[in-house]
């Protein structure tokens, strides 16, 4: 058995509830003689406090080993911890060292010092070949040191304010029915600025305080909504543009999947990665 049960202790009474006496043999005395027997008392149960038991040596090894296995669940998440922490910091790093746009190579116009030309940016004057999509054909291209002519409103004042030096852009025709775009790279003093305009915009082309204007500019009434999608993105010291119209006239509405592709494949892949790739690759 595992547990022992003490021992129990009673009184041995008599039928009235006396203490009972033992009465021994009269053998071997006087007649007439008697001793009397002693008495005896039953000894009274004395209660005893339980004694701690010392847990079995199974019991034991199992805490052991429920304490040990959590002490390496610990250790485990603290250095799973330290290693994600660590490879967050690396990550800019390693990326830094990779990515043109961070390593510096275009990161401001003192670096890359080379003005952009209509022929490096367009080199075919036919059409556009965008990696992994059908070619866009070229209506027009142009190129100038006056960056507002390629914008609406208030753009023009912050892009100069910045140190935009020049613009080079191309009106196209979309592989895709009905789309026509203007898409090109504004030249500016560094990537903070370029970073700050790309900050503003969103506001400026919401409230209609200013945009970028299309190539050939459309004659529209000024007090017509617009019509037109665009979009952009700042690349170390440039900021890409297109500006995507239907040929119709209708409204090419933000979640346009067909002006979603064009931005892809004009903004990020040709402007961004043939364009801005080769020139970093030649920095």
């Amino acid at each position: 058995m595992l547990y022992g049960t003490p021992p129990r202790y009673e009184h041995h009474s008599s039928a009235r509830g006396g203490l009972a006496l033992f009465v021994r043999g009269i053998g071997g005395m006087g007649s007439g003689q008697h001793r009397p027997a002693p008495r005896t008392v039953g000894r009274d149960r004395i209660p005893r406090r339980p004694r701690r038991r010392a847990p079995h040596e199974p019991e034991r090894t199992a805490q052991f080993m429920v304490r040990g296995l959590a002490a390496l669940i610990l250790l485990g998440l603290v250095a799973m911890t330290g290693f994600f922490a660590l490879a967050g910091e690396r990550q800019p790093d390693a990326e830094a060292a990779t990515d043109p746009y961070q390593a510096g190579l275009l990161s401001s116009r003192s670096v890359d010092t080379a003005p952009l030309t209509v022929e490096e940016v367009f080199p075919d004057q036919h059409e556009v070949r965008p990696p992994a999509a059908r070619p866009y054909r070229i209506n027009l291209t142009h190129t100038d040191a006056d960056c507002r002519t390629a914008t609406t409103g208030d753009l023009g004042g912050l892009l100069i304010a910045h140190g935009c030096s020049q613009v080079v852009r191309a009106g196209l025709i979309a592989p895709y029915e009905g789309y026509e775009v203007t898409a090109g790279l504004f030249n500016l003093a560094d990537a903070a600025g370029a970073g700050n305009v790309d900050e503003q915009l969103r506001q400026m082309v919401e409230t209609g305080d200013g945009n970028f204007a299309t190539l050939p500019a459309a004659r529209t009434d000024p007090d017509a909504l617009p019509t037109s999608q665009v979009g952009w993105r700042a690349r170390g010291h440039y900021l890409l543009y297109c500006v995507i119209t239907r040929s119709d006239g209708k409204l090419v509405t933000s979640d346009d999947p067909v002006a979603v592709k064009i931005t892809g494949d004009l903004v990020d892949a040709y402007l961004g990665t043939t364009v801005l790739g080769r020139r970093a690759a030649s920095a």
